[in-house]
């Protein structure tokens, strides 16, 4: 996220007072000094519960957003009075201490500003923070402030020198052979798993790597015959708008060969890899049925069938659903279209342009899927129209990137896990005004195009509240179109456009529209979009989810609903989202997943 007062991560080489030609006799330049200066004095003020010490540490207008620092939730306070009330509480509730400069990353200068990680713990876990400082007077206050978990205490993840081993020394009688244990560990039919995934895009994946790294049995389950089949079976042209800096998986980050954006299809491959080597236990071809929740036993009771047909009942302490942002398909009940002599489809079943050269096509709908696949039909020789049925956010490509990803690129500022922490630092309602100032940075180097492509008839907006593309996916919104060519087609007129109708019938080849005109086609592309995450996944979980009203969509406090953290049914999960987004929220569901395992929490915070 872009923070409202000025964006992180930009160093400004005008900062050399605090950059410094001189170090102090202990080497440390001008921006250390006054990093360690405003850490080393926020622990004595929390260790003295000082209200007026740690009131002079903040902006009036200061922000503290916590990830399971200090709740074993996500917690935003807004405004120097909030913050300060909630350290002061969290200092008594949570024994939270030993605040100190975090010594992998020195402070960043830019801007009259500082950025600076540091370390401190809390009651049973081990954290960090990051802290925006701003001019204050001769000194410098906290602006924007963030805390996450990063280990429960005596139970690091088993990475680096935690690693397994993989191989028993010494003499062992009847030794088993790696293979055979992990396919024993992923069959698991002596066990139950602890956790139950159902879906393994990057969501669920992201997740059982996560889990799998803190010692917890976890099973993912999915419909497809392969990891990575929900990418595979997509159109042809699809490839990811975010770049490789930002699409690294928990643990294991792309190579430094690897393509700036990555086609669907190598995507797929890299998932069913990742699943391979982070040694996540997957069941493919295996189709959820049904489940219920046992309140007293605090357990599921969930029926999959397997690829053989073959019904197998499952009981974990802990359902996670993990699917992507959209559900399934929306077709349009249109008048006559048993009657169409051409073909049709959603574009969830469009496979690939070439299969329409020479043909007349419509494509119904103006947002990223309705673009490529008009982009796709027009390559290949198809004469193409696209229906815009109200408006669309539009930014072009390099402008996405510019102002949209600074933290993420090939000169970044931060690695890519600090990277994550800073891009989650501020809470929505002050996130807001940065992401519309991206949109009226966009809007104004791509001002060419935009007005060309009202003059072409092309209805514009700005996505929700003006927040653009970012706004868009917070809300579940698609409507939105991120321009690799087809925008430059449909302002030149090679793609024709019927703006603000709606097909009204259809008869044979001629599709007559709202406003009384008529087209004869070939194809028609329903490119009108896919039910939100929850209108797909609610209905099919049926009484399990009957305490849920929504996932994913945005909750009264600003983070996501039921999303990534407990929801209102105990045991039950939900994971969405971006790559991005799935590497980040991962950990902290995975973490108090393992919390509740160790009886450090409970699954039920009711029944504390």
């Amino acid at each position: 996220m872009v923070d409202v007062m000025t964006e992180p991560g930009q160093v400004n080489e005008s900062a050399a007072d605090l950059n410094g030609t001189e170090a102090n006799d202990a080497g440390e330049t001008g921006a250390v000094v006054a990093a360690r200066d405003w850490v080393d004095t926020l622990n004595v003020a929390i260790g003295a519960r000082d209200s007026d010490a740690l009131t002079a540490l903040f902006c009036e207008d200061a922000t503290w957003r916590d990830f399971m620092a200090f709740r074993w939730d996500f917690v935003s306070k807004v405004g120097r009075g909030a913050v300060v009330a909630a350290l002061l509480e969290w200092a008594e509730s949570c024994d939270a201490t030993g605040f100190t400069l975090h010594d992998q990353l020195p402070p960043v200068v830019g801007d009259g500003q500082i950025e600076v990680f540091f370390d401190f713990t809390t009651s049973n876990r081990i954290d960090r923070g990051y802290v925006r400082l701003v001019r204050a007077g001769d000194g410098y206050a906290a602006m924007t402030v963030q805390s996450q978990i990063t280990e429960i205490e005596g139970h690091p993840e088993l990475v680096n020198r935690h690693r397994s081993e993989g191989k028993v020394y010494g003499i062992v009688p009847g030794r088993s052979r790696w293979r055979a244990d992990r396919q024993a560990e992923a069959a698991f039919e002596q066990d139950e798993p602890a956790v139950l995934i159902l879906g393994a895009g990057h969501n669920g994946l992201a997740v059982a790597a996560r889990l799998a790294a803190l010692d917890v049995p976890t099973l993912v389950v999915d419909r497809h015959a392969r990891v990575g089949d929900q990418w595979r079976n997509r159109y042809e042209a699809l490839a990811l708008h975010s770049s490789v800096f930002g699409d690294h998986m928990p643990y294991l980050p792309l190579p430094p060969t690897w393509t700036a954006h990555t086609p669907k299809d190598k995507f797929a491959d890299w998932l069913e890899c990742y699943s391979t080597l982070m040694d996540v236990n997957v069941w493919t071809g295996t189709e959820y049925l049904d489940g219920d929740y046992d309140e007293v036993a605090q357990r599921w009771t969930i029926r999959v069938r397997r690829e053989d047909g073959t019904i197998r009942e499952l009981r974990p302490r802990h359902f996670f659903v993990a699917g992507g942002m959209f559900g399934a398909p929306k077709v349009p009940d249109i008048s006559g279209i048993e009657t169409f002599a051409g073909r049709y489809m959603h574009s969830d079943a469009f496979k690939d342009g070439a299969d329409f050269a020479g043909k007349r096509a419509l494509v119904v709908g103006s947002g990223v899927s309705g673009h490529e696949i008009v982009q796709d039909l027009y390559e290949h020789g198809a004469d193409v129209t696209m229906v815009q049925r109200s408006s669309t956010y539009v930014v072009t490509y390099d402008s996405y990137h510019r102002f949209g990803n600074s933290l993420f690129g090939e000169e970044m500022t931060f690695p890519v896990e600090y990277a994550d922490q800073v891009n989650n630092s501020s809470p929505w309602v002050r996130s807001v005004p940065g992401f519309k100032r991206v949109v009226e940075q966009s809007a104004e180097a791509d001002r060419d195009l935009l007005d060309r492509l009202q003059s072409a008839g092309f209805k514009l907006n700005w996505g929700p509240e003006g927040t653009g593309v970012v706004g868009a996916h917070q809300s579940g919104y698609d409507g939105y179109q991120i321009d690799i060519g087809a925008s430059q087609l449909i302002a030149d007129g090679r793609v024709k456009l019927k703006q603000g109708v709606e097909l009204a019938s259809i008869d044979q080849h001629t599709v007559t529209f709202t406003d009384g005109s008529t087209l004869d086609v070939d194809v028609i592309v329903f490119a009108t979009g896919y039910h939100q995450f929850w209108g797909h996944m609610g209905p099919s979980l049926g009484a399990a989810a009957a305490k849920i009203d929504t996932a994913y969509s945005r909750a009264a406090d600003g983070e996501y609903a039921n999303t990534w953290r407990r929801s209102a049914q105990p045991g039950l999960w939900f994971g969405s989202g971006f790559i991005r987004m799935a590497r980040f929220y991962s950990r902290f569901s995975a973490f108090l997943i393992k919390a509740i395992e160790l009886g450090i929490e409970p699954i039920d915070p009711d029944r504390r």
